[in-house]
Order: structure tokens, then sequence, then C-alpha cells
């Protein structure tokens, strides 16, 4: 891979690290999603109306789909950053990339080498760290704390971003059979219609349960905010898209999966959250395990 393709993909890691930390640090990181919801919508408007989208009809299909599964991504992922610690939350939801090949094994028939298995076994062993809670290590902690708050909805927010990509992916690749548009193009259409769709189904769920009071509080005084959150994941999202167009999916999520590691510092120095230690180590060996099942 390319030194000038590492860096991009480092600094696509740390804006998309970054884009969370925002979002978790709001007073609302419920109601902060309404109005990165609003930007969102907002710059798709502008960017279709410079360039019209044409969309094949069996693409449709996997938007959809995409869109809802998105929407419960943004439910997910709001919950277990108000209950949650980033550091714990973000790590978790993050490791669908080694999960993803046995999902794909079941439903897509690709193959596992044995490399790709022991780095999915170096996830899972992360994930067992992360979600120790007492000094000592032990096994039987996991299972005790499985069923706190942050853990259910970090690992339903890990089971949207796994049903999501496997959409996206199937989505994408029927963009392509029926569609001359440059590859760039295409996957920022994608993106931006199944976004758009999936922002407006979460900002009326945050209407019926929201004052409107407190939405537009929330709005006026974090509003630059939202505006960074957006900012932060449209470049994070349009660096990785530069990337791939030179280098292997499989190499950029690998290393983008450094991110991670950003997440965990900033949680634990920047947020003062607990067992930074701990967690810098279950993020290393996560990117190593990620890092086996990409290179296999």
């Amino acid at each position: 891979m390319h030194p000038t393709s590492i860096a991009l993909i480092l600094l696509s890691a740390f804006c998309h690290a970054f884009w969370n930390f925002y979002s978790k640090s709001s007073r609302d990181t419920r109601i902060l999603f309404f109005w990165c919801g609003f930007y969102t919508v907002a710059i798709a408007f502008v960017a279709f109306g410079i360039k019209q989208p044409v969309i094949p009809k069996p693409v449709w299909v996997y938007i959809a789909g995409s869109a809802f599964v998105h929407l419960l991504y943004k439910l997910f992922l709001t919950h277990a950053y108000t209950v949650g610690e980033i550091s714990f939350v973000y790590p978790i939801a993050r490791a669908a990339p080694a999960f993803l090949p046995l999902f794909a094994f079941l439903f897509l028939n690709e193959r596992i080498s044995v490399q790709g298995m022991i780095g999915i076994l170096c996830v899972m062993a992360s994930i067992v760290l992360y979600q120790q809670r007492e000094a000592r290590i032990q096994l039987k902690t996991f299972f005790r704390y499985l069923g706190k708050p942050d853990a259910l909805w970090a690992y339903a927010t890990l089971a949207s971003v796994i049903g999501y990509s496997l959409i996206d992916k199937q989505g994408m690749s029927e963009f392509r059979r029926y569609s001359m548009d440059v590859p760039l193009w295409r996957a920022v259409t994608y993106y931006l219609m199944e976004n758009s769709i999936s922002q407006v189904l979460y900002g009326l769920s945050c209407l019926t349960r929201f004052p409107h009071q407190q939405i537009a509080e929330i709005g006026r005084t974090e509003w630059k905010r939202a505006l960074a959150v957006v900012i932060l994941s449209l470049t994070s999202y349009s660096l990785i898209l530069y990337v791939l167009m030179t280098e292997k999916v499989s190499y950029v999520t690998a290393v983008r999966q450094c991110s991670v590691i950003f997440v965990v510092l900033l949680g634990g120095y920047a947020l003062k959250e607990t067992y930074t230690k701990r967690r810098l180590v279950a993020a290393v060996v996560m990117v190593l395990g990620i890092f086996l099942i990409a290179y296999q």
C-alpha cells in the first residue's frame, strides 16, 4: 500500500474518531443526531441539485433496506452513547470487520482462511477484555455485564453495522452492474440517498420522542458541534472513497480500524473514562486481529 494512501486512511480514521467523540460529548447525543441529519439532508439536496442522481430500479431495494438498518444504527448508537462510555461502546460497534467474514461465509459463500480465523479470535478476545469491569480479569465477568444497558446497546449497534454492511456490499454490486456513472459518484449517490432517508426517519422519531423546545435548544446551542460532526463524517467517508479507487478494500478497512485506538485515547484522557490502559491493550489486539483478517 502506498504511503500516501496510508496517511489518508489514518486521517479518515482520525476524523471518524473525532465525530464520534464530539457526538458523545454533546448534552444529548440523540438530539444532536437530529440536527446532524438536518445538515446531511441539506448537503444531499445541494449535491443532487448540481448533478441529478440516476439510480437503477434494482438498487432501490438495497437503498431502502440500508436506510432502515441505518435508522436502527442511529437509534442504537445514540442510546449507547447516552448510557455508556465511548471507549467501551465505539470499539465494540466498530468490530464489524471481524464478523463480516463469518456472515459472508454463511450468506455469500465466501471462504475464511486459518489466518482469518485467528484474526477473528483476536477480535473476540479483545471484546472479552473490553467487557472486564473489575480489577481482576475473569471470563465470567463478561457474561455478568453482558446484560448491562451500555453492552446491550453496543452489541445492538454492532449487529446493525454488520447488517447494513452486507446490504451495502450487495447494493453497490448491483449499482455497478446497472449504472455507467463513475465509481466515486455511484458511491456518493448511494451514501447520500440511503443516509438522507434514514436521517428523515430518525428526525421524525425524534419529533415524537422529545419536546420540541428541547430539540430547538440543542440546535441553537450546539449547531457548531452538529455541523462539525457532519463535516468530519463526510470528510472521513470521502477520503475512504478516494483511497478505495486504488487500494484493496480489505487493506483500507484494516488500517482504518486504528480509529478504535484514537477513540480509546480520547475517551480515557479527554473524557476521563475508566479502564483506559486495559481498553487500549484491547484496542491494539482488535486492530491486530483486523489486520490478520484483511491481509490473509
